[in-house]
């Protein structure tokens, strides 16, 4: 049981161990700014945490911090921390018997066996909350939109919707593997980061809403081999008290050939429901440039078709023929 230990004039406070906390992160495989984020602290914080440069902390931001890593306060504590709060509370328990002892007769003493049954009680009902309640499950759901093909060395988007039934704040951790073949350019809300080895897209999202959409652009390599198909996968992670890790749905595979990506059809063209098809998907991302304005100029044609030595489409209309880039 931990006391608080409040500082003069301020919050309770607690020690904790930075090692402990450093080498629990590690093993979940979460960054210092996730952390920070579910706390609600910089990762500058953190990081003198774990250091030990500030091994007191507010027991509320201690909390939190247990809470992220799912373990209990005791777990990230310094030993001598539970030692000496243990202590504390024996000699109250010593003084409160000892005092209780001198005003009440002998029969109302409190019998060892007494004091067992009422331990294990209440550890057995700790226990039972722990499991239904301590461990809240939280359901969510990630789909993702992926055009069926796109041309070499043009862009292309890629859209991941997240519902989830929890009501209030919640941080997420979405990832994304791309195909070697295809570079992300843009990303809103913004990439948290992109590994350097295997191009893996991250985001972390701190949330207090049930619906989010994700949507990144990018593009194949200008070279890439006609009729090649490309793949996706990713997983959507969310944090509280367990982890949970959801596959993402959808399609997760993409043909380069030489067909625009919102002709869904591959019938050289696009008609009036492919167009507000990408309207009603794509119309409320403001900050991904995904090509509206050469969409629009072949649907208003009769037709387009793939120029290979220039790699770009050209607009067929009923008097000549036009270059979208």
């Amino acid at each position: 049981m931990i006391t608080d230990r409040p500082s003069i004039g301020g919050p309770p406070m607690v020690r904790i161990d930075g090692d402990k906390v450093r080498k629990l992160r590690e093993s979940l495989e979460l960054t210092q700014l996730y952390l920070a984020t579910a706390v609600g602290v910089t990762t500058d914080t953190i990081s003198r945490w774990e250091n030990r440069r500030y091994p007191t902390i507010k027991k509320e931001n201690a909390l939190k911090l247990a809470e992220a890593l799912e373990v209990s306060l005791e777990e990230i504590l310094e030993d001598h921390e539970i030692e000496s709060q243990d202590e504390g509370l024996k000699e109250k328990q010593q003084e409160t018997g000892e005092a209780g002892e001198n005003r009440l007769p002998k029969f109302f003493t409190i019998r060892p066996l007494l004091v067992l049954t009422l331990i294990c009680v209440v550890i057995i009902s700790g226990a039972f909350w722990w499991s239904f309640f301590g461990h809240q499950k939280i359901n969510i759901t990630a789909y993702r939109f992926l055009p069926p093909h796109t041309a070499p060395g043009l862009p292309f988007p890629v859209i991941i919707n997240v519902e989830t039934d929890h009501v209030g704040s919640l941080s997420l951790i979405l990832r994304e593997s791309v195909s070697q073949e295809c570079t992300p350019i843009e990303a809103d809300p913004d990439f948290t980061a992109i590994d350097e080895k295997t191009g893996d897209l991250k985001w972390i999202y701190q949330t207090d809403i049930q619906k989010i959409t994700f949507c990144y652009l990018a593009t194949t390599e200008p070279g890439a081999r006609l009729e090649k198909e490309l793949q996706f996968e990713g997983t959507i992670t969310v944090r509280k008290s367990r982890s949970t890790a959801t596959p993402i749905k959808g399609p997760n595979t993409l043909q380069v050939r030489p067909l625009h990506w919102a002709d869904a059809n591959g019938d050289e063209k696009i008609d009036d429901e492919e167009i507000l098809t990408v309207y009603d998907e794509l119309g409320k991302i403001k900050d991904v440039n995904f090509g509206m304005e050469q969409i629009e100029d072949i649907w208003s044609g009769t037709g387009y078709r793939w120029d290979e030595k220039t790699k770009k489409f050209v607009v067929q209309t009923s008097l000549s023929g036009s270059v979208v880039d």
